[in-house]
């Protein structure tokens, strides 16, 4: 056996750092508060259990090729705006949903999981939603109206859609602090409400809270730490935590309990995840099904790990369909909805299918115009909502004119969105169970638009 080579300071240092990080739930402004038993939760201990699973569609997602209107007045407007983009009327898949008499709607071909799941009533639509400030017309836009700094900047409107605040300086998410404000409602339980498969993410982002980083295979082992006793790098990194937990200064016995503490939760859900399960239907073989794979596992062993709360982020990325977009966009959508199709029948099979809401967020919508093989930035869009407690099989929102200079396009084919970003968070915070009051505070621009209840959730 090859002896191990001696640990200079800085490597030590350097791998606790790096082992901080990657047990994440004890990152720098999480470990000593949990240590302290300290937390900025306000709301009492939830009974019942509920998550939510956030799907960020990386790159900006052509909703209106998405959920196409097929009444032949309205599908006349959307094929000549779209033009070689323009999906055929007989291709699309009919919804039998709840829907105005005189209107009627079909779904990207690739899509029949988010098919079934709308004419079951678990899925809804929220229609042109997007950024904004306050409620904009085309006619506010061209008179220069407040507008969310940055628009149509895939860094920027990301940030805005992850913090549910457009004209603030991006270092808290809203996902993050909702987790804040109900990390209580899991007993001191040391794993945090945030859980992300997909790395390091504004969204789940809390004051007080960060997200615990996981694999879609699972909690990746430490590499300093190792299962062989003989494992001398091991054991003298065991040692040194060892020493300066119980006989430190102040900041290295914190430094050092939260390391450990790190290491006793990975061991604990590792452990815990062996039990775990994806129920016994069929999933597909992409990554965005892999991802929701381990939140399925993690849900399935709540009553083990004894959460009642919890917040998941997936992603799947490449939306940013400059070309080939058909192509691109057809695989994308199947993807997507083969893989929540799976999750949310492993969520009815675990019992808790109304316990469970996923959504989708993006950078934005795409433009109406094509750019001859593709899309550009654009503004408004379309997202789903999926779960036993949707009211689904219907539409939240006002589906815009898509008219070409018509009076919701601010540009270039760019639509106004007439939902906001903080209408759409606001409405799954309150079902995870944030107060008025926290919202307010969450959503600062709230009280600005006409409705803070979209109404898609039970």
């Amino acid at each position: 056996m090859t002896a191990s080579k001696p640990w200079t300071r800085r490597e030590f240092l350097r791998g606790g750092l790096l082992s901080a990080g990657a047990l994440g739930a004890l990152g720098a402004r999480s470990a000593l508060g949990l240590l302290a038993g300290t937390t900025a939760a306000t709301a009492a201990p939830a009974r019942d259990y509920r998550a939510l699973v956030c799907i960020f569609l990386a790159g900006g997602n052509d909703g209106f090729n998405l959920l196409v209107p097929t009444d032949p007045a309205r599908y006349a407007i959307y094929a000549q705006s779209r033009r070689n983009l323009a999906l055929a009327a007989d291709k699309l898949l009919p919804l039998a949903g709840v829907l105005a008499a005189d209107q009627s709607y079909g779904l990207h071909p690739a899509t029949p999981g988010l098919r079934d799941l709308f004419d079951a009533g678990r899925l809804a639509f929220v229609v042109n939603s997007g950024t904004l400030l306050q409620p904009t017309t085309k006619k506010d836009y061209k008179g220069g109206i407040s507008l969310p700094p940055q628009l149509f900047s895939h860094n920027d409107q990301s940030d805005q859609w992850m913090s549910g605040q457009p004209d603030a300086a991006q270092k808290v998410g809203w996902g993050g602090l909702i987790a804040d404000k109900l990390a209580n409602a899991n007993g001191g339980v040391p794993l945090p409400p945030g859980i992300s498969v997909a790395g390091n993410n504004l969204f789940q982002t809390g004051q007080v809270k960060s997200p615990y980083n996981i694999g879609p295979g699972g909690v990746n082992r430490l590499a300093v730490i190792s299962s062989n006793p003989a494992d001398n790098r091991s054991n003298l990194f065991k040692n040194i935590l060892d020493t300066a937990a119980t006989s430190g200064r102040l900041l290295q016995k914190e430094y050092a309990k939260s390391i450990k503490a790190g290491l006793d939760l990975q061991a604990t859900l590792n452990s815990a995840l062996q039990q775990g399960s994806i129920g016994s239907g069929y999933w597909p073989g992409n990554g965005l099904a892999a991802q929701l794979q381990m939140v399925a596992r993690i849900i399935s062993i709540r009553q083990t790990l004894g959460v009642t709360r919890q917040v998941f982020f997936t992603t799947l990325g490449s939306w940013d369909t400059h070309d080939d977009q058909l192509n691109r966009h057809a695989d994308l959508l199947g993807q997507l909805s083969s893989a929540v199709s799976s999750f949310h029948a492993a969520m009815e099979e675990f019992g808790v299918g109304s316990a469970v809401t996923s959504f989708t967020m993006s950078d934005f919508g795409r433009t109406l115009t094509s750019n001859g093989d593709g899309t550009d930035h654009g503004w408004g869009n379309i997202h789903c909502v999926a779960g036993g407690s949707v009211v689904g099989g219907t539409l939240y929102g006002l589906f815009p004119d898509l008219t070409l200079d018509g009076p919701d396009d601010a540009d270039y084919g760019r639509l106004i969105p007439t939902t906001s970003v903080e209408q759409y968070a606001a409405t799954l915070a309150r079902w995870f169970g944030v107060g008025d009051a926290d919202l307010a505070t969450i959503f600062p621009h709230l009280s600005r638009f006409p409705v803070a209840n979209l109404g898609f959730l039970a």
